[in-house]
């Protein structure tokens, strides 16, 4: 349907003059008159009569008229929806994160997002890297932050920031007063991990296995890192979270960290799309705010 010969339509049955409505558009009476035979070769129809009075509407005329008054009135809401998409004045944003981004940077993320457009609404779903990969892939959300590289040749990855996983031990336990310990000693200690999937469990597996620690002596898988810092405290074994996953702790002294001799572990932590998928103009703001920074946001505070 020509939205175009329905706008002048309207505009006839308004002003109820053909020549008036061609002013008003700087068109001829010609061109005008013509939309308006088209229209009513389209439908088989007389839309006006046509008389020294002017133009009224036939009884088809007034059956379009009222039809197409309500479509050019939804035309015009759709126009506007899209205007303020674009100028991010509403919508929506869905994002996916793994359990750490989500816990610990998503709010600072999703935090300065809402400032810069405090009219998008926002959800956030927070699973370990691989069911977020694989909720990305299945459409549940445009994008996500991990904590882990990605291998999907689906996936689009871009690094937004730097993370340093730490080893920490109860304050009751043999190694708390000791800066250091070795590989051998690491290998052999009662070890608290997360569950597979984890994207962290994932990246301290790989980076050990490359510094020479090939495997760990697992005593308990859980599911989060909050009830891993309970178990390490509680005396049950030692761990590796992220630095600022444990930050809180370490600072009030409930646990303890421990390097590694000779062992830093470093990551990074990824944006990821789905290759040649739409994205919103609000996933494509949030995009543009967390790869801004070139590697580093800057939307996250430096840990002490």
């Amino acid at each position: 349907m020509d939205l175009t010969k329905l706008r002048t339509f309207c505009s006839i049955a308004r002003k109820g003059n053909f020549s008036a409505v061609a002013e008003d558009l700087f068109m001829s009476q010609s061109a005008v008159s013509q939309q308006i035979q088209a229209l009513e070769r389209r439908y088989g129809v007389t839309l006006f009569d046509r008389g020294s009075k002017g133009a009224t509407l036939t009884e088809p005329g007034h059956i379009l008229y009222e039809k197409a008054t309500r479509i050019l009135e939804i035309e015009d809401e759709i126009n506007q929806e899209f205007d303020d998409l674009r100028g991010l004045k509403g919508g929506e944003l869905h994002v996916g994160a793994s359990t750490t981004v989500g816990n610990y940077l998503m709010p600072f993320y999703l935090g300065e997002f809402r400032q810069r457009y405090p009219e998008v609404k926002v959800s956030l779903i927070v699973e370990n890297t691989r069911i977020i990969e694989d909720q990305l892939l299945a459409g549940l959300f445009p994008l996500a932050v991990v904590e882990h590289d990605v291998q999907n040749p689906s996936l689009v990855r871009e690094s937004i920031e730097k993370d340093e996983l730490v080893l920490f031990v109860s304050p009751r336990h043999r190694w708390a007063n000791r800066d250091s310990v070795s590989k051998d000693e690491l290998m052999q200690e009662p070890f608290i991990t997360r569950e597979l999937g984890s994207g962290t469990r994932e990246v301290i597996e790989d980076a050990l296995a490359k510094e020479g620690i090939p495997k760990l002596n697992v005593v308990m898988e859980l599911g989060n890192s909050s009830a891993i810092k309970t178990a390490v405290a509680a005396g049950l074994g030692v761990s590796m979270l992220s630095r600022r996953a444990v930050h809180a702790q370490l600072q009030g002294r409930l646990l303890k960290q421990v390097a590694v001799k000779d062992v830093t572990l470093k990551r990074d932590f990824y944006l990821i799309t789905v290759a040649d998928r739409y994205n919103s103009p609000a996933s494509v703001k949030f995009r543009e705010l967390l790869v801004s920074g070139g590697g580093s946001t800057g939307l996250v505070p430096e840990l002490a």
